[in-house]
């Protein structure tokens, strides 16, 4: 990292990020082979990244088959890590409250990763998006240029600097609108991901911490659902302020 705090990808840490989330998603485990395969490396390197992964508890083994280990777990207890905690209860409750799906979502990294979703979206193609798990820009989603907006300073400007060597041209688009993101605490997405759908984010506290964040979605027809995400979001910031009281 740079005095700036620039951050740059390093192929073995993201091939040990590759085999983590392989492992992950795969309940019945994952042979070396198979994570070869995955991430376009020599059975051989991946063997001793495995085994290294194993023997420190991010991987178990069973049958030549590997798995996400209790390490991970352990580190995030460690660290008194804050991971939004909102039950399926919750989360359908906000739905309805809001009238609309409502997805709650994290940073993992340059990405935003939904971590649960409440009610049913109207566009079946996204529900892979929430019940998988899978990574989608920051830049690109309500959710992740909210997220990153409340990410500390510093941090945001090496994450920056990073996603600018890919796409500059939606981080000056996202330095822009920065200032406005942090003083509503609201971000929206018209159509960055995907361009059926209209997006709206608000922030999941922990005190004065931004841990997560609650996404509004519709599918996209114009200004009319700008407006009702609006009331969407205007009615689930009353409810949970209500809950807090």
């Amino acid at each position: 990292m740079s005095e700036h705090g620039r951050r740059r990808r390093h192929r073995t840490v993201d091939r040990v990020a590759w085999i983590l989330e392989a492992a992950a998603r795969e309940p019945g485990g994952v042979t070396v082979a198979e994570l070869a395969r995955t991430v376009g490396a020599p059975a051989s390197s991946v063997q001793d990244l495995v085994g290294g992964l194993a023997a420190t508890g991010f991987l178990l083994e069973r049958h030549g088959r590997f798995r996400l280990g209790p390490a991970p777990h352990v580190l995030n207890l460690i660290a008194g890590r804050v991971v939004p905690q909102i039950s399926q209860a919750e989360l359908n409750e906000l739905s309805r409250v809001a009238g609309t799906p409502v997805l709650l979502t994290v940073r993992v990294g340059l990405d935003a990763v939904h971590l649960a979703r409440g009610g049913e979206d109207e566009i079946p193609r996204l529900l892979p998006l929430a019940d998988e798990h899978m990574a989608r820009p920051l830049l690109r989603t309500a959710a992740g240029r909210l997220l990153l907006a409340f990410t500390d300073e510093a941090e945001r400007q090496g994450l920056l600097d990073e996603l600018a060597r890919h796409d500059p041209e939606a981080v000056a688009e996202f330095r822009r609108a920065l200032p406005a993101i942090r003083a509503s605490r609201i971000s929206r997405s018209e159509g960055l991901a995907d361009p059926e759908v209209s997006a709206l984010a608000i922030p999941v506290t922990d005190g004065p911490v931004v841990t997560g964040a609650l996404v509004l979605t519709h599918r996209r027809r114009g200004r009319s659902e700008r407006l009702r995400l609006d009331r969407a979001a205007a009615r689930l910031l009353a409810h949970i302020q209500e809950r807090r009281m």
